[in-house]
């Protein structure tokens, strides 16, 4: 019985005594297991690959490159090549006509749509193994690791209650009848069962059928709960889209909340406010309180202040996800633990969060095998398995995983921070596809990272998010970053702050110094962009049937679409300070 169904049944058993508990008894079990799997990570490794071959040496691509005489991973190597996501569309459209036994002998049953790093969709097969490691590591890891930060620091577990969770919750199915969507959705959808008990949005809300005003709904209905214990999104711009949101909205929800329903002017059919009427009733009580926090502002953090029982948050934000996470400290104070869960791609679940604040995460050494190129090796055909990994290295990671991958360069770069045991720590770093280099400077997500985060520290200028455009239409070519401050800065600070972030970006990748220096690249250029520009475009793809928990920040304007959207929203020339 796989994971998911065993867990669902454990659950639904356990619902009267307790909405979290049975939760954090599995996280519990969880943190034991990767414990233990990291004091045998290289030989899980092997097995893994071992086991791998054999179960998939009778399909198409099996019998392409001989899984039955591979012995040893020094013959996988030899005998399977590197291969992109292209190598495998041709399986994978007739996989999604039914075919089986191509890639794996493991029938798919679910395909994640990743938007690709261009906006083209790709269909990603996922294995039952697949999206049980993600219930394990994600779902059951996040209350496991809340609870022993807990126990740890206060010597009282985790408060047991409901939370918030703002994951976009929206699947279709292919023609066969598999669901497509984002993996996220497809967990939650295992667990419709003990949804009701654990979090404050019933079924309709999290699975919505059809598209409606979803921000509203999750916000009225998490505000009129006041004994919600943690909040959690794929992402932590999720989080902060949903804070922002009550931010600017919360006269109209604690009306709605006084009275006990659903404002008319939002948009959501009718069927679902006759669904979610026994939901709704009027407390004048807690909307009283809530306008009585709202209306002291939001300088001090909000959060605690409306859900006192507030324990943890988790969401991903670490990387390019960083100026999230600030924005969220923002409303959550310092006191209150973020999880920043995993480390993770459509194609795979690589790495999860060992503990409470963790910025790198531990390798699943049971989860996949994987491959490691040094990124200064001049032979980039060579790959390293984990036991030859040295802390502070970066390596591109290249995947095989439990669904039909093998040998797949992911395209990201991480550095190897240390070890957990035997298993690797690693932080991710950029992504090798969004460097730019007009000439030979190698400008990656890492650096432009570091100067804005120092930009931000020496201007005292909060940073909401931000990006960079290679503009070489002009000669000598330079660079555009754009940035959508925290307020409208006056015009008399934008030639200081042009010199300020111009040094930050020399400072964080030498080589780009020594070219503007050189006259081989111009000048670099600051656009501020207007405010809520980025969620603008978040909500903009969304409603082109992209998913929101696959819509990482946009770090490079590399298509002409961003190029006509974010130039498109720049802060006009002559606004003055508000």
């Amino acid at each position: 019985m796989h994971i998911n169904e065993l867990f669902r049944q454990k659950l639904k058993r356990s619902r009267n005594a307790g909405s979290t508990g049975k939760l954090i008894a599995e996280g519990k079990k969880t943190l034991r297991q990767i414990d233990r799997n990291s004091r045998e990570a290289v030989i899980l490794q092997y097995r893994f690959l071992s086991d791998l071959l054999k179960e998939n040496r009778e399909t198409e691509y099996g019998k392409k490159y001989g899984f039955d005489k591979i012995h040893t991973p020094e013959d996988y190597m030899s005998a399977v090549p590197f291969t992109v996501y292209d190598d495998y569309v041709p399986y994978i459209r007739r996989m999604m006509k039914g075919e089986d036994n191509l890639l794996s002998a493991r029938t798919p049953v679910h395909y994640a749509v990743s938007t690709g790093s261009v906006g083209v969709p790709k269909y990603i097969p996922v294995s039952q193994a697949e999206l049980d490691k993600y219930t394990r590591y994600t779902v059951l890891m996040a209350f496991g690791v809340a609870e022993e930060y807990y126990r740890t620091t206060t010597e009282r577990g985790v408060p047991s209650g409901p939370g918030l969770n703002a994951v976009e919750m929206q699947i279709l199915q292919t023609g066969n009848g598999v669901d497509k969507g984002s993996i996220s959705a497809s967990l939650i959808k295992s667990m419709k069962d003990f949804i009701p008990s654990m979090l404050s949005s019933p079924w309709e809300i999290l699975w919505p059928d059809r598209k409606m005003d979803m921000r509203y709904l999750k916000a009225l209905l998490a505000l009129g709960n006041r004994d919600l214990v943690f909040m959690d999104s794929v992402f932590m711009t999720g989080l902060v889209d949903l804070m922002d949101y009550i931010r600017d909205n919360y006269e109209m929800l604690c009306r709605d909340i006084c009275h006990g329903r659903i404002n008319k002017s939002v948009d959501i059919p009718q069927e679902v406010r006759e669904t979610l009427r026994e939901e709704l009733k009027p407390d004048r009580r807690r909307a009283e309180e809530l306008m009585r926090e709202f209306r002291r502002g939001f300088d001090d953090p909000i959060i605690p202040r409306i859900w006192p029982k507030m324990s943890w948050i988790g969401g991903i934000g670490t990387g390019g996800f960083a100026p999230y996470a600030k924005r969220m400290r923002a409303y959550s104070g310092k006191s209150i633990p973020f999880n920043n869960l995993c480390y993770a791609a459509s194609e795979s679940l690589i790495a999860a969060a060992r503990h409470i604040g963790d910025e790198s995460f531990v390798l699943i050494p049971d989860g996949g095998f994987y491959e490691f190129i040094p990124v200064r090796a001049k032979d980039d055909t060579k790959t390293l398995t984990i036991e030859n990994l040295e802390v502070g290295e970066y390596y591109e990671i290249v995947i095989t995983n439990n669904s039909g991958f093998y040998r797949y360069r992911l395209g990201d770069v991480v550095c190897v921070t240390g070890f957990y045991n035997e298993s690797p720590v690693l932080r991710f770093v950029y992504r090798k596809n969004q460097i730019l280099s007009i000439v030979g400077e190698k400008t990656n997500e890492e650096m432009l990272r570091s100067a804005v985060e120092n930009f931000s520290l020496e201007t005292g200028e909060t940073i909401n998010d931000y990006s960079i455009f290679a503009d070489t239409d002009d000669s000598p070519g330079h660079y555009i970053v754009l940035i959508e401050p925290g307020r409208i800065i006056p015009r008399e600070k934008h030639a200081y702050y042009r010199d300020v972030m111009e040094s930050m970006m020399m400072r964080a990748n030498p080589l780009y110094g020594a070219e503007v220096r050189k006259g081989n690249l111009g000048p670099l250029e600051v656009v501020y962009v207007q405010q809520q520009t980025y969620m603008l475009y978040r909500e903009l793809m969304a409603s082109r049937g992209y998913s929101m928990n696959q819509l990482k920040p946009v770090r490079v304007i590399d298509t002409p679409f961003k190029e006509r959207f974010f130039f498109g929203l720049k802060e006009k020339e002559d606004a003055e300070e508000t």
